[in-house]
């Protein structure tokens, strides 16, 4: 017995020295220029597999080691390894090792199938990342709409002009909240273009839970601020420079703020032109995020966004502007100045439903002042309460319930000459219109409510059916507009689309006021109609086909007595076609071909003419290859058909100042030259362990086509010469990612 104790007991002894002599080392993997987390990574030490740890959701490892002494360890992760030189000494401290791992971008979360709406007729939804890229865009990946199904090219803006409709006829929602200003004048985004997640364009009948306009709904959604680290981004490019800081503040919460400011106008302070002293245009935004996760089922998210856009001009009595309109002669300055905060509640229900309330500030500030032609300011505060709930009553049937209760407040000071024009009036000259004064308060309210219901009536058949009732207090108005869809799955690879809804909107700006308007005017109409296919060729190719009809009633035209009234009508038709190759490889884009036509009429007058956007061949060719993940390489191409104009065809007396009256041809009559540009792009990525560092340059306009957007008259009328579209010859952009 004696001797079976001391065997144990010496055994003991080996153990216990054993496992005094194992230690136990504790590091982390992050990847290499962002700094992110790996979860997953093996981390080993070299010649000695057996010796290993694999990272936690935090990026943190736990590694044993048998005794102290000098080691190599190994970090690897999808093919790519970094190695790390560690001294364990029994008298000193553990080292607490960080490996910096490269990761390759993984391709498949470029690929532009961003679905936050189940909904597939009539929209586009394309991914930020991938965009940033887009030639011709500065980086900003909102540009890259007028690339899109449906969207024709409108010289000198960013905003879409869509199937028939105008840009003003489009509704701009932020991580479900509606906004009211997402460009600047120079046609920038209003958006850090970091933060852009991806948005969403639905091009023809929408659902109901949107709001009341006639043309389209952009839905941009902003990504959520990062919860490891504290971290940020500065962005240096041709037209301005913006910041990024972004990061946890505990757990539960965390954030983002950045901000942007024009820079032009403090390199170059105007520029002089035939008479006319233009300011370079400045401007600057703000957005910010804070979220705050109350449990698991409930999350806080605040809101808070703001843009500004300066212009000032000054017009020489001398110039030939001023000679045909001399209200223009001396100082003109146009301000405009939009914020908005929100709170937002999102609540998990049972079995997969939600719901989310919202409460939302927006207010726009504009002050306006055209040479002699009078002064006009703008306040405008809406307050906003939204909810939308969202039910998964079972496999394939979802339900969701809408409302919302909106009260606006506008104060008019104005002091401007009243011109009651329109797009069916093409003579309207400034200098010759009445002087009015009007200064009040607007207060009103609207409310709506909405539903939709999506049914797998088949196991490949969907029908989706919506509607909207929407009620405001100034011209009294009520409405209430179905909306109807079916999706189609023919085969794993082919889908049928089908839709159709009514839509409302109401008449801009001061159309609708008294004095200057006509407070009576009813509400413009629509009716989308659209039918699409589908195809997946495969992982690389894939193909979208889109054919719709789009009428409109009540569309404004001047009159003489009160100002407007209700008395136009237009349609809408075409077929678009994209062909998309995925970021599958080193090759990725697509190719967009609109075959479209509009018309409006004046139901007074039968008279019936082209719309003034109206593009009936439009197409774009976008492209990107990846030569290795430093270096890029892309282009874009754009062609379309002349847009239309009304030319001057003579003269007919004078005004009572003594200028010639001109006389129009039949509006919109004659067609501009075909358009066409190639732009191109290179991007260079360098990436170090605890920072990015990324450029771009770009060339815009490759082959210099004077491209014209329309025709300045002298002062008689008797000569002109064509105005071209203005592109800077070249871009760029640093950016350092911290």
């Amino acid at each position: 017995m004696t001797r079976q104790m001391i065997i144990a007991a010496l055994v003991m002894m080996v153990c216990f020295q054993s496992m005094a002599a194992e230690l136990t080392l504790g590091g982390r993997v992050l990847e290499k220029g962002t700094r992110n987390p790996l979860q997953g990574v093996i981390v080993s030490v070299q010649d000695q597999a057996v010796l290993s740890a694999v990272t936690d959701s935090k990026g943190h490892f736990q590694l044993a080691l048998p005794a102290a002494g000098n080691f190599v360890l190994t970090a690897s992760n999808a093919g790519m390894t970094a190695t790390l030189a560690v001294e364990l000494a029994e008298d000193k401290p553990l080292p607490s090792p960080t490996f910096y791992l490269r990761v390759p971008e993984t391709l498949g979360e470029l690929v532009v199938t961003a679905e936050r709406s189940p909904d597939q007729v009539g929209k586009s939804a394309l991914g930020g990342k991938t965009l940033r890229k887009l030639a011709g865009s500065s980086g900003d990946p909102l540009r890259a709409l007028q690339t899109l199904p449906g969207v024709v090219t409108v010289n000198g803006s960013s905003a879409p002009a869509v199937r028939g409709s105008g840009p003003g006829d489009n509704a701009y929602y932020v991580d479900g909240l509606p906004v009211s200003k997402i460009f600047h004048y120079l046609g920038v985004s209003v958006f850090n273009a970091d933060l852009i997640e991806d948005f969403n364009l639905y091009s023809a009948a929408f659902g109901p839970h949107y709001g009341d306009v006639t043309g389209a709904v952009i839905d941009v959604a902003l990504r959520e601020p990062r919860k490891d680290r504290l971290g940020g981004k500065v962005d240096v490019n041709v037209m301005g420079a913006n910041f990024l800081v972004e990061g946890p503040r505990s757990d539960d919460q965390s954030f983002y703020f950045a901000a942007r400011r024009s820079y032009v106008d403090l390199l170059v302070k105007q520029v002089e032109d035939k008479g006319v002293t233009i300011q370079v245009p400045n401007y600057w935004d703000y957005q910010g995020k804070y979220l705050w996760k109350l449990s698991d089922d409930n999350r806080l998210i605040f809101h808070l966004q703001g843009a500004s856009d300066v212009l000032r001009l000054k017009v020489d009595s001398t110039a030939e502007a001023a000679q045909k309109q001399p209200v223009l002669a001396g100082d003109s300055s146009f301000s405009d100045m939009s914020s908005m905060q929100a709170v937002v509640l999102d609540t998990l229900l049972a079995g997969g439903s939600y719901n989310t309330l919202s409460f939302e500030h927006v207010g726009n500030r504009s002050s306006n002042a055209l040479g002699t032609a009078g002064t006009l300011n703008l306040k405008q505060d809406n307050l906003l309460l939204r909810e939308l709930v969202h039910f998964e009553l079972s496999d394939g049937h979802e339900l969701s319930l809408g409302s919302e209760l909106a009260h606006a407040t506008v104060d008019i000071n104005a002091d401007f000459i009243n011109v009651n024009c329109t797009q069916f009036e093409p003579n309207c000259d400034l200098s010759s219109a009445p002087r009015q004064q009007l200064n009040e308060t607007i207060d009103t309210n609207a409310w709506s409510v909405s539903a939709q219901d999506r049914l797998r009536v088949l196991p490949d058949l969907t029908l989706i059916g919506g509607v909207r009732h929407s009620k405001e207090n100034y011209a009294h108005k009520s409405y209430t507009e179905p909306r109807v869809g079916a999706e189609w799955e023919w085969s794993r690879q082919t889908m049928f689309t089908a839709g159709w809804g009514r839509h409302n909107q109401y008449p801009t700006g001061g159309q609708w006021v008294r004095v200057f308007g006509n407070p009576e005017l009813d509400h413009i109409r629509a009716e989308h109609s659209a039918l699409g296919v589908k195809h997946k060729v495969d992982a690389d190719w894939n193909w979208k086909a889109e054919t719709y009809y789009k009428k409109l009633g009540n569309l404004v035209v001047s009159d003489p007595t009160l100002n407007y009234i209700n008395a136009a009508s237009g349609k809408a038709y075409g077929l678009e076609l994209l062909i998309k190759k995925e970021e599958t490889d080193k090759l990725s884009g697509w190719f967009v071909l609109n075959l479209a036509k509009s018309q409006r009429r004046n139901d007074v007058t039968g008279e019936a003419f082209r719309f003034e956007y109206d593009q009936p061949i439009n197409t774009t060719l976008v492209g990107t290859y990846k030569f290795s993940e430093k270096w890029s390489f892309g282009a874009k191409w754009n062609y379309h058909s002349g847009t239309p104009y009304t030319p001057v065809i003579g003269t007919n007396g004078t005004y009572a100042d003594g200028r010639p009256v001109p006389v129009y041809a039949a509006v919109n009559s004659d067609t501009l030259p075909v358009y066409h540009r190639l732009d191109l792009r290179l991007d260079r990525n360098y990436v170090f362990d605890k920072w990015k560092f990324n450029t771009y340059f770009e060339l815009n306009n490759v082959y210099q086509r004077k491209d014209i957007v329309g025709y300045n008259y002298n002062p008689t009328y008797t000569s002109r010469e064509p105005v071209y579209s203005f592109v800077l010859p070249f871009s760029f952009g640093v950016q350092g990612e911290f």
